[in-house]
């Protein structure tokens, strides 16, 4: 297979992972909860938040140790910043915020994958490296 298309397949392959790994973890949920002092948090649980983060960088690290570092950096961070973006916006009790989050998204989940990768692409095994 050539280089090109092993790039473009492994873009798709992690974007459906994200793509699969948001509707999953954070997609479903989408009330805020308010305890009894009527203090509004969430949507989201830490375990949520949690699992899809260790999911986010098994991609990362996977694509690293395959030796594309760069384009699970470019899609990860595209893809999750496009669905928290479409999820934000089309949110019924929005409050306009939602394009500085995504920016921060876009920025820390460059930055995350960026660096996971970067280990998978460092503890790829060397061809040529004998034992010995």
């Amino acid at each position: 297979m050539h280089r090109t298309s092993r790039r473009a397949t492994a873009a798709a392959l992690l974007a459906a992972g994200v793509v699969a790994g948001y509707l999953a973890f954070l997609g479903w949920d989408q009330h805020k909860d308010v305890d009894a002092a009527g203090n509004a948090s969430g949507p989201y649980q830490a375990w949520q938040v949690v699992g899809y983060g260790v999911l986010l960088a098994g991609l990362a690290f996977g694509a690293g140790r395959r030796g594309y570092p760069w384009v699970a950096t470019v899609t990860i961070s595209a893809v999750l910043t496009i669905c928290f973006a479409v999820d934000a916006a089309t949110d019924a009790d929005a409050d306009g915020l939602w394009p500085i989050g995504a920016a921060l998204v876009a920025i820390g989940s460059a930055a995350g994958a960026a660096g996971v990768a970067a280990m998978g692409a460092f503890l790829r095994p060397r061809r040529g490296l004998q034992a010995g």
